[in-house]
């Protein structure tokens, strides 16, 4: 795991184990269970920083991206950039030929 979008759904999964009773309790009558795992995510991340003013939020949130314990944060390499790169030109691809057929296209 040492892409940041993991790392942070992994401390804001661990805080809402150990602070389940406040957080349940904050967003009721909501079941928070039947939430996508991102929608639980902001919720669990709103409630933490809800009272938090711009430096303790700043904080917060380097520690959410911070590498785990044991890793370093690295730059991505060459191959991993074009991977990247290449997946996001073939989504704005299939994104425009979607909108040019009327939504007509499907994945696949």
């Amino acid at each position: 795991m040492d892409w940041p979008p993991y790392v942070v759904a992994l401390r804001l999964y661990a805080l809402a184990e150990t602070r389940w009773p406040e957080i349940e309790a904050h967003y009721l009558p909501t079941n928070l269970l039947r939430l996508s795992p991102a929608t639980f995510c902001n919720a669990v991340y709103a409630w933490c920083v809800k009272y938090m003013g711009p430096e303790d939020r700043e904080k917060w949130d380097l520690m959410l991206t911070a590498p785990m314990p044991g890793q370093e944060k690295r730059p991505p390499t060459e191959s991993e950039v074009e991977a990247e790169g290449a997946a996001f030109m073939d989504l704005l691809n299939y994104e425009a030929t979607r909108k040019s057929d009327g939504g007509r296209t499907g994945p696949g």
